[in-house]
């Protein structure tokens, strides 16, 4: 059967067929990008590029919010902000109220490093989906959505 004389539930499973192998896709783009720390060592991982974005977005955050904000474990937040300290991309401090809370916040280099990260994301993006209009996008983003909806209650299970 052709596309012209495909029957439109035979052309449904076939656009979903797709949406799932791109998924599919994304997924496992993402976690080759998780895992690239192995792959190149000396570079940051983007588990620590996500606590820079974590800490750009909030400014100052406890080691605890951090680790909640990246849903990573506070000691593992604990070793990668010692990285990131060495690397002068963090500077932690104890909070004057309670010394038990370390608060966590991006240095000027720290800073431009995620300003210039977003920068170069965002341009990423910009091309890629230079070709859409504004409605697409919009039911793009629908789309998405429902699939987060799908695996948070499967994690719910």
């Amino acid at each position: 059967m052709t596309a012209t004389t495909e029957s439109p539930a035979a052309a449904r499973e076939e656009a979903l067929a797709e949406l799932r192998g791109a998924f599919k896709g994304v997924l496992i783009a993402v976690r080759r990008l998780r895992g690239r720390q192995a792959r190149r060592p000396g570079e940051l991982s983007f588990a620590q590029y996500h606590l820079l974005f974590g800490l750009s977005e909030h400014g100052e955050l406890s080691t605890s919010e951090l680790a909640a904000t990246a849903e990573l474990a506070p000691a593992t937040v604990t070793q990668m902000l010692d990285n990131l300290d060495d690397l002068e991309l963090v500077v932690r401090r104890r909070s004057t109220d309670d010394r038990r809370i370390v608060k966590c916040s991006l240095t000027p280099r720290g800073k431009r490093l995620v300003q210039d990260l977003r920068a170069e994301v965002e341009g990423h993006w910009d091309e890629a989906l230079a070709g859409f209009t504004t409605s697409e996008l919009a039911t793009a983003a629908a789309v998405v959505d429902r699939l987060r909806v799908v695996y948070e209650r499967l994690d719910e299970r």
